[in-house]
């Protein structure tokens, strides 16, 4: 099993890539550390944006949205969002990932819902939980054609979220970055 989120970044430590990964999503503009990173809009249709960075001499593409509507018993939380990251000339053609604002209690699988099909993310990092290698095509290409995703999750607290994200404007977007990062 490998964890995805340590290839996004390559920033030392779980934790600096966690506070990293919060600031792009969250800033959706230019954001550099040391130099190392700046990002840059690709692509924004309905409820979803694409960007680029560098890592190294690699161009990375992703797209995110955030939910359109946010359930659960939880108190408080950070922003969840979904998300599709896509690296030039990887032999992994694209990864699928969800972020819940919280930790995720460990070794629960965070399920997650297109147009009413399911798919389990079981590569589980802090808030961070990842398809399998063998569903990530398979709920790129439900997405293109669905219209809702929702994402349901459970914290270390065993309070529970669910999250409903739009899928209006996924398929363009994901062009996008298809075309930037083929």
């Amino acid at each position: 099993m490998r964890v995805r989120f340590l290839r996004i970044f390559g920033a030392s430590s779980v934790a600096a890539k966690a506070i990293l990964f919060a600031a792009l999503v969250a800033a959706g503009g230019v954001f550099a550390a040391g130099g190392a990173l700046a990002q840059e809009a690709l692509s924004q249709n309905g409820a979803w944006s694409a960007y680029t960075y560098k890592e190294g001499d690699k161009l990375v593409c992703y797209m995110y949205s955030q939910p359109t509507k946010k359930e659960g018993n939880y108190k408080k939380r950070d922003d969840p969002h979904a998300m599709v990251t896509r690296r030039r000339g990887s032999s992994v053609a694209e990864e699928v990932s969800v972020t819940s604002g919280y930790p995720y209690k460990d070794k629960s699988p965070i399920k997650v819902q297109i147009d009413g099909r399911g798919f389990k993310f079981t590569i589980v990092q802090n808030e961070h939980a990842w398809a399998d290698d063998a569903d990530d095509e398979k709920a790129v290409k439900a997405m293109i054609r669905g219209n809702k995703l929702t994402v349901r999750g459970t914290s270390r607290k065993d309070t529970y979220s669910l999250d409903t994200y739009s899928l209006k404007g996924f398929s363009k977007t994901h062009k996008a970055i298809v075309k930037a990062c083929p």
